[in-house]
């Protein structure tokens, strides 16, 4: 298997790794398997009464981390040329590592909010990253292809804007905030914004209103896509992004509604996962960064083209 296409398999395996992790936390599992790493003391313990979320989040997790070597080991050994991409595939490692070791101190001091907001935050981080090693890996051996540099930076602002409501959201769900505002939605214990609530209501609200500028980011992108040049597809993510937030707003809306329904929280945590990922294709789509002269990498990777990147 080639760089890239090892590259886009870890990318897809991460945003799996999520949904397992959305499901530990929405039926609150994260301490099912009280050590670690193994669970009673067993490699594969019987799966059940949260066992069977927890365990196979470790799973994958353990998965994910051995892809993430190899994806790094890969690009030393057929894109050493390449200091890109040597230092983004090393960087890849350390994050890695530092969530495994989050993972651990989430069991070891009983799911802290901080520990857990923090797992979160750098899981993002590392998704963000791999995603982007999922472009690059590609783009570095292709013809440059049609762009619109223009768009890059505005790209890269609204996804550190969803990567920063993402984080949000799990320091509203591991704040158990989630409810505090009872079943009212848009309004909050019958106010706009209720600033002489607790902390809990401030952190719920802080995220109903990040998510609407979050949204409008959104929306002002793909505006700036459709009329400032973007290419094919750009638009066509844009377009996915803009109904994405639309669905994330009912998703939210009818989580409240349902008393956190356990489908409904797990696709609405991995459709935020998404999101950030077509907002970083969209960036990468907007200015790809093709090296001519690189020699042909395992695989049969070559220079042949406008880019053509499989997550796209």
């Amino acid at each position: 298997m080639g760089v890239h296409r090892f590259a886009v398999a870890t990318a897809l395996a991460t945003f799996c790794l999520f949904v397992v992790g959305g499901l530990v936390s929405t039926t609150e599992s994260g301490l099912a398997c009280p050590d670690w790493p193994l669970c009673n003391g067993q490699f594969i313990p019987e799966m059940r009464d949260g066992k069977q979320f927890e365990h196979t989040h470790r799973l994958v997790a353990s998965f994910v981390g051995a892809m993430t070597v190899g994806l790094c080991a890969l690009i030393w050994k057929h894109r050493r040329e390449d200091r890109l991409l040597r230092r983004l595939g090393t960087a890849a490692v350390p994050l890695v590592v530092a969530q495994a070791l989050l993972g651990a101190l989430t069991v070891k001091m009983k799911l802290p909010v901080w520990v857990s907001s923090s797992h979160l935050a750098i899981a993002m981080a590392f998704f963000s990253l791999v995603v982007s090693l999922a472009f690059i890996t590609r783009q570095r051996l292709e013809a440059p292809a049609a762009s619109a540099p223009a768009l890059f930076r505005p790209a890269v602002a609204v996804a550190v804007m969803a990567w920063a409501q993402i984080v949000l959201g799990a320091v509203m769900r591991h704040t158990r905030s989630g409810l505090v505002c009872g079943f009212e939605f848009p309004w909050c214990l019958g106010t706009v914004w209720p600033l002489s609530a607790g902390l809990g209501v401030q952190i719920h609200m802080l995220h109903r209103v990040f998510g609407v500028a979050v949204g409008l980011g959104i929306f002002w992108l793909s505006w700036r896509v459709f009329r400032g040049g973007g290419t094919a597809w750009m638009k066509r993510l844009a377009a996915l992004a803009s109904v994405g937030v639309v669905a994330q707003v009912a998703l939210g809306f009818l989580t409240i509604t349902s008393f956190r329904d356990l489908a409904l929280m797990t696709v609405h945590s991995s459709l935020g996962a998404a999101l950030l990922a077509s907002l970083w294709s969209v960036a990468w789509l907007a200015r790809p960064v093709p090296v001519a002269g690189l020699p042909r990498a395992a695989g049969g990777e070559r220079a042949a083209g406008p880019a053509k990147v499989g997550l796209a």
